[in-house]
């Protein structure tokens, strides 16, 4: 089963309202749809499925569909500049598409360390001034077609 966090989720990993232990809110941050819930809990280390049924319980977490989403490019003018995209981007759409995006292009570390950012990332425009750093890590990390890769799936440049 695939799992993804709640609105719930979200307003934890920002607010610590719950008491959960060191790998429960380890797998909270880390947890996404990418993968299924056992695969996650054996990348935390001390977790458990017990953590993931508390998750679940406390509705941090809500079961996915087994498909993805893929990110579709939203309209934007031709030749968009990446700032002119990422203003036509809903906070709920830039949380996925960087979420999904921070762990392949960054790497297990840098990624975990995006989506904890991510994560912090209280309105829209925070989450916009994120992505445009987030670019620029792809571009450091894996190059210029690596950026405008990212670049594109934001809606830039077409």
């Amino acid at each position: 089963m695939r799992y993804a966090k709640t609105e719930q989720g979200r307003a934890e990993t920002r607010a610590r309202q719950h008491d959960l232990s060191r790998s429960a809110r380890n797998l909270l941050f880390i947890l996404h749809p990418s993968r299924e819930g056992g695969q996650w809990v054996a990348l935390v280390q001390g977790a458990s499925a017990a953590d993931l049924e508390r998750l679940l319980a406390l509705g941090l977490i809500a079961p996915q569909p087994d498909q993805m989403p893929v990110p579709v490019p939203v309209p934007v003018a031709a030749g968009a500049t990446l700032q002119q995209a990422l203003q036509a981007r809903s906070h709920s759409e830039l949380y996925e598409l960087l979420t999904v995006q921070a762990r392949p292009r960054l790497g297990l570390i840098k990624g975990y360390k995006m989506v904890l950012d991510i994560e912090r990332c209280g309105d829209a425009e925070s989450l916009r001034a994120l992505a445009l750093r987030f670019v620029d890590a792809v571009r450091t990390a894996r190059g210029d077609a690596a950026a405008g890769e990212i670049g594109r799936l934001l809606g830039a440049g077409r």
